[in-house]
């Protein structure tokens, strides 16, 4: 996976990373020696930068991930592997669709797929060899809507798209995002959900702390030094408009999980065990504290691993009986 992916988009990411500075230079400077000399005041101030070093850190680290993960590529290596990724990690869901289809005389998944089948006018070189009948018998044995990328020819499932920056279709495409400088798709959008929720709560936190103790706490100060009034001034407005950006995007994130089975609001029981399973496969796992770490994996991209892998053991299990069939009929 390159992570370098356009000049454009490193100058976004860097320019993220050097918003990330001055935060944290802008607490690391706040000093209580001034105002107190109390210890627990001290202490206090310790804590609460200690904490927000933390969410910085966690800030950082989901930034990093998302920019260098693969965000669920679909190449003429992996096309077959990751339509069966999908389907054994969403076989639920479809049931769960088909039930309600059944139930309601509905088809409203096909109709969901035609409006996002032709997406693409970007001319590259073709990086599927799934040819038309194929593709039919796999969507078939599936038992889910399966549609042709016009630009590299991929084979893709549902809410699939492709990327004019990264040159490939991402499997559950989001958005190509520039401040990541990547895709955002489905191996990756744990990384991306929760960076937008640290980030806002970095901010939030870290102003919190720059002007209780900077302006509020010494005030008498604070009002005959004019650097440090412009810079509480530019903070303050630059804090309320990245705070409501990434608080926006967090918004949005759980908006398009509601969105992709709003159609099924005739039968709720139906629509709840279809958004748990979606919050499972964002994740990575059932609800736990690791839903809130960027230090394990979401999309449930183990699972895309032990498949491929299952399917070399596979292939090598083959291979070798073929040998020893041929070494048996050589010896006789």
């Amino acid at each position: 996976m390159g992570f370098y992916k356009d000049c454009e988009g490193l100058c976004f990411f860097l320019s993220l990373h050097f918003i990330f500075f001055i935060q944290v230079y802008l607490v690391y400077k706040v000093d209580d020696k001034e105002i107190t000399s109390q210890d627990n005041d001290n202490i206090i101030l310790l804590f609460h930068k200690l904490t927000f070093y933390t969410i910085m850190f966690l800030t950082f680290y989901s930034h990093f991930q998302i920019a260098k993960s693969d965000p669920g590529i679909i190449d003429n290596i992996n096309n077959i592997d990751m339509l069966e990724f999908y389907y054994f990690i969403y076989k639920e869901i479809i049931q769960l669709r088909q039930e309600y289809n059944l139930k309601y005389e509905e088809n409203l998944n096909d109709i969901y797929e035609r409006r996002y089948s032709t997406d693409e006018d970007e001319e590259i070189e073709p990086k599927s060899e799934i040819k038309d009948k194929m593709k039919n018998l796999i969507s078939r044995k599936f038992k889910m809507t399966l549609t042709r990328c016009n630009s590299c020819y991929s084979v893709r499932p549902f809410n699939s798209h492709h990327c004019r920056v990264c040159h490939s279709c991402i499997l559950e495409q989001d958005h190509h995002c520039p401040w990541i400088n990547n895709c955002v798709g489905i191996f990756n959008k744990k990384y991306f959900i929760l960076f937008n929720l640290y980030a806002f709560i970095s901010v939030i936190y870290g102003s919190s702390i720059y002007y209780y103790y900077t302006v509020f706490k010494n005030y008498k100060c604070f009002k005959n030094d004019l650097v440090q009034y412009l810079i509480s001034i530019f903070w303050g407005l630059f804090a309320f408009i990245y705070g409501l950006f990434v608080l926006i995007m967090v918004i949005e994130q759980r908006d398009n999980v509601v969105k992709e089975f709003r159609k099924y609001r005739k039968d709720k029981e139906i629509r709840r065990k279809m958004m748990k399973i979606k919050m499972r496969i964002i994740f990575g796992s059932n609800y736990s504290l690791k839903w809130f770490l960027p230090f394990f994996e979401g999309g449930k991209r183990y699972i895309y691993f032990y498949l491929r892998q299952k399917k070399l053991d596979f292939y090598l299990e083959q291979k070798e009986k073929q040998q020893e069939k041929e070494n048996n009929i050589s010896n006789k």
